[in-house]
């Protein structure tokens, strides 16, 4: 947010290099706005040269890893826990410079938000999408679950950087995950209006998902600010977030003031927001990350049962949900197994114990 005490925000607005309008009541994009040119300002807090159409909704995937052969080493055994629904959130953060002050704030609390995912023991992968230094690194606990995409994210343009960018993420989410997308700026969305992103983003999905933000709302039009952003002693946002305020009212997700001091009561509610655990029934999570050297090939699993009484039985595999009768199916990405129904409901009557044995290729008689 500005540097600036909110009574030399008029004299501010002149340098921000930018054009906008403000209705005196409602959207910006209601008839009535209130428009002022501006001159030089911070690039990223300017809006885009070229017109929103040309702005590039397609970007290049991500290219390839390498193929590697990594051999099976001898037999081991790992201890899968009891899976339950994954969890992808996807933070974008508005990395101009009038953020400085905010990224200091997140950087302060982020510790909130990963405790809160721990602690709920929540299958969860966070995605970072931010300029490098506005980046906040995951915990230990986080390994191989955190991805970092550095980008210039303009105040204008979080959402559409989210679009831009989902050809360099969407491998590392999993196809039934609940996802989360939390935008974090003290300005609109000017590149991309929240109605379009909500179009194109479900259509990337194939699925809902639920937006939160941390933008301005609007306060009283004074002389002194004349677009009614959210303000503090020392800083004052640049626009209200209208864009982010209906997207996550059309979407059931929170919105949080960016002018809060104490970033502990935005984190929280956020956290609580997403640090939900929903156990899957009959399904079992592989250890994360896998044993070193080794990949998670279903074709070298061995999972077996050993009930109550001692015996064990070796199930076998399916090769999708949708053909199961007895036995279980493996889940990529998610690297899961599920059993069957008639399986599972076998396991649970007679208390049975799920083990699996990795790089040991089941035979079944």
């Amino acid at each position: 947010m500005h540097g600036a005490r909110l009574v030399l925000i008029s004299l501010l607005l002149v340098g921000c290099g930018s054009k906008t309008g403000l209705k005196v009541q409602g959207s910006p994009r209601d008839a009535g706005t209130f428009d002022a040119a501006f001159d030089a300002g911070p690039p990223r807090d300017a809006e885009p040269d070229a017109p929103i159409e040309d702005a590039g909704l397609d970007a290049p995937d991500a290219p390839d890893a390498p193929d590697a052969f990594v051999p099976c080493p001898d037999p081991r055994s790992v201890s899968p826990g009891e899976a339950s629904i994954p969890v992808d959130i996807i933070w974008v953060f508005d990395s101009s410079g009038s953020m400085i002050d905010e990224n200091s704030r997140l950087q302060e609390n982020i510790q909130i938000f990963w405790d809160a995912i721990v602690e709920a023991n929540v299958d969860s992968r966070v995605i970072f999408i931010a300029e490098r230094g506005y980046v906040p690194g995951p915990p230990a606990a986080f390994s191989g679950r955190f991805r970092a995409i550095e980008d210039e994210v303009g105040s204008w343009d979080p959402l559409l950087k989210v679009i831009q960018n989902y050809p360099m993420y969407r491998d590392f989410m999993r196809p039934d995950s609940i996802v989360h997308v939390v935008a974090v700026t003290d300005d609109d969305s000017r590149a991309m209006e929240w109605e379009s992103f909500d179009e194109e983003f479900r259509r990337l999905l194939e699925r809902d998902y639920t937006a939160h933000a941390i933008a301005s709302e609007q306060v009283m039009i004074t002389v002194t600010n004349p677009f009614g952003v959210c303000f503090t002693e020392d800083n004052a946002a640049w626009r209200p977030g209208f864009e982010y305020m209906g997207l996550t009212m059309a979407t059931g997700g929170l919105f949080l003031s960016v002018c809060e001091e104490d970033w502990s009561q935005v984190v929280e509610p956020l956290s609580e927001r997403v640090a939900v655990r929903i156990p899957l029934p009959c399904a079992y999570a592989l250890p994360q990350p896998p044993p070193r050297g080794i990949p998670y090939d279903p074709s070298t699993f061995t999972v077996s049962v050993t009930f109550a009484d001692g015996t064990r039985r070796v199930l076998p595999q399916v090769s999708s949900e949708a053909e199961c009768g007895d036995g279980w199916s493996f889940v990529p990405v998610a690297d899961r197994i599920e059993l069957c129904p008639s399986t599972c409901a076998e396991t649970d009557a007679a208390d049975g114990r799920v083990t699996i044995d990795i790089c040991a290729p089941s035979t079944v008689d």
